[in-house]
């Protein structure tokens, strides 16, 4: 497996300068280390071995089905990932989203001879590509002086790599993100229509299955790209349309991810996020934490959007930057949590320097700023309002921290600049100069 990963780099490497091409060898040698860390951990470090295991026995049972009879087995697997009900030899493990996660563990054995290293590094693979497709996708939107702290953003962010290279959900849902936006992005510039098609259907079916409110995060996003492109164009006429259309794309996408994210077809997804919030509350961990206090299944099933939404700041907080330090309870979290306390302080140094007005005015005039702040706000809100394990929730939010990261690494590089020019007035007032005088 890791031959096969070496040769897909060396090709990736042809299309990409010699500077991005060193952060991208560094990314795809943490995405292996991480692969085998994975491994490692639940094997000798948590007990019980926790969910990857899990995935990983019942997925060698199926996997031995398709050996036995492949085309019997495979399209009733694939059924299964779909959420169909079908007759096995024996049940699937879980299910809705943890079913179709056990049908493609199924799959991923099959192909790397059930070992739990060989499909870890597959996977970890996987999500390495997605990475360098998302980096492809939104390139084009920023400039060349921005190219090289989207790419760090995007690729090099330890807890994303880490949480992306292993055999659960989080990190198949990565595998299929990237592949997603790069086919929008196609479809977006007119180009390459039929493989997009090809390219970011599975992708989004595989979303829709396992992690359906990502793809929530996505169509608002998606939304707000569109928005920003067209209200660069210099035809006014066409920014009602725009809006429309954008308000079209938004609602599509949520009431179709809705309908997965649900659990009965009366449930909203307000009702959805506070039941599996109050899941995590029923299960005593020693990192939980309470958003607001537990709730009896009939308060949980009458749950409005509002009252979700006035916890969602404490949600943004929580889905950003914690564990805080204080928080750690062991070393796997105060991993986590100097990372987040750096990306705290980053992101307060930004604020400080830079001002609100000026970070935003460069989020608005920049579309892929914007897609990649309303995903990240999105999504943080959704992570933040389901969960309720500090222990669980870096893995959680793994998917939307690269657009984050980005984020903070493209508006950042003016202060840097300012920086290393020299601490003088005129310098610090340059970039509200700069957005005023644009």
């Amino acid at each position: 497996m890791l031959a096969v990963g070496l040769a897909i780099h060396a090709v990736v490497l042809r299309f990409h300068s010699p500077a991005e091409g060193r952060l991208l060898t560094f990314s795809f040698a943490l995405h292996v280390a991480s692969g085998f860390a994975q491994v490692l951990l639940v094997l000798y470090y948590f007990p019980g071995g926790g969910d990857m295991l899990s995935y990983f026995r019942e997925g060698a049972a199926f996997a031995s089905l398709l050996r036995a009879d492949f085309f019997e087995f495979a399209p009733l697997l694939g059924l299964a990932f779909l959420q169909q009900d079908v007759q096995l030899p024996f049940e699937i493990f879980g299910g809705a989203s943890t079913g179709s996660m056990t049908a493609a563990s199924a799959f991923i054995l099959f192909l790397t001879g059930d070992s739990l290293y060989a499909a870890v590094q597959l996977v970890a693979l996987g999500a390495y590509g997605s990475q360098v497709m998302l980096f492809r996708a939104l390139r084009v939107g920023v400039k060349a002086e921005q190219t090289q702290p989207l790419l760090v953003g995007l690729l090099l962010l330890p807890s994303a790599v880490f949480w992306s290279s292993a055999l659960l959900k989080e990190p198949l849902v990565f595998c299929a993100l990237g592949p997603l936006i790069l086919a929008l992005q196609w479809l977006a510039s007119g180009v390459r229509r039929v493989a997009a098609v090809f390219l970011g259907a599975p992708a989004a079916v595989t979303i829709a299955v396992i992690k359906p409110y990502v793809l929530i995060a996505l169509s608002v996003a998606a939304a707000v790209y569109y928005l920003s492109m067209r209200f660069q164009s210099r035809a006014v006429a066409l920014r009602p349309f725009a809006i429309f259309t954008a308000v079209g794309l938004s609602i599509g996408g949520i009431t179709l991810a809705s309908r997965f994210f649900a659990k009965a077809e009366s449930e909203s997804t307000a009702a959805a996020l506070a039941a599996q919030r109050r899941v995590g509350y029923d299960i005593e961990g020693g990192s939980n934490y309470y958003l607001d206090k537990p709730a009896g299944d009939e308060d949980v099933a009458n749950r409005s959007l509002a009252q979700e939404l006035a916890l969602a700041p404490v949600a943004l907080v929580t889905a950003f930057y914690r564990p805080f330090l204080f928080e750690a309870r062991n070393a796997v979290q105060l991993v986590n949590a100097l990372e987040a306390t750096a990306l705290l302080v980053v992101s307060i140094q930004l604020v400080r320097r830079r001002r609100w007005s000026v970070v935003l005015a460069e989020i608005r005039q920049s579309p892929v700023l914007a897609f990649c702040a309303a995903f990240a706000l999105v999504l943080a809100v959704g992570t933040g309002l389901a969960t309720s394990n500090l222990g669980t929730l870096s893995r959680y939010r793994a998917p939307m921290m690269p657009f984050f990261f980005a984020l903070l690494m493209v508006l950042r590089q003016p202060m840097v600049r300012a920086a290393s020019a020299g601490p003088s007035r005129a310098t610090e007032r340059l970039p509200v100069m700069r957005a005023a005088a644009e």
